[in-house]
């Protein structure tokens, strides 16, 4: 199923890119639908990230883990090195807890809302001009 969003996603990135060709210094735009896909994208790779974490602390130690410690441990794959249509993801433990931010590559190419979930699970999004969503940010809609 993950495969099968990520193939989708890929597909619609290459058929739906587009440049301004009015002006050849101008930045290129992204067509909506795009930016809704690698969003979609990222919301998912982010509740993968959540059901890993889960995992991790029910059959360890109680404690969480960093991106890179899931994958060493199996938790979960990461084929793309803290990267996925266009987002990058980073993985941070606190006393307790986690955080997980989904941010921009390009912003407002690769997509223009940043996400943000921790322990909670409540998965959070909002415009931050390319920086990372915070749990200030409202919940995802």
């Amino acid at each position: 199923m993950k495969n099968l969003l990520v193939m989708f996603a890929l597909t619609i990135l290459f058929a739906g890119c587009s440049t301004n060709n009015s002006n050849s210094a101008a930045r290129p735009e992204q067509v909506p639908q795009v930016l809704a896909a690698n969003e979609a994208a990222a919301q998912a790779r982010l509740r993968s990230i959540v059901t890993a974490e889960m995992s991790y602390q029910f059959e360890g130690d109680g404690q969480y883990a960093t991106l890179e410690e899931l994958v060493q441990k199996g938790a979960m794959s990461d084929p793309s090195q803290g990267k996925l249509t266009g987002y990058r993801f980073a993985v941070k433990v606190k006393p307790g807890g986690f955080e997980a931010t989904a941010v921009p590559e390009r912003f407002g190419i690769t997509g223009k809302r940043s996400f943000f979930v921790d322990e909670s699970r409540t998965l959070r999004a909002a415009d931050k001009g390319g920086l990372p969503a915070t749990a200030s940010d409202p919940a995802a809609q």
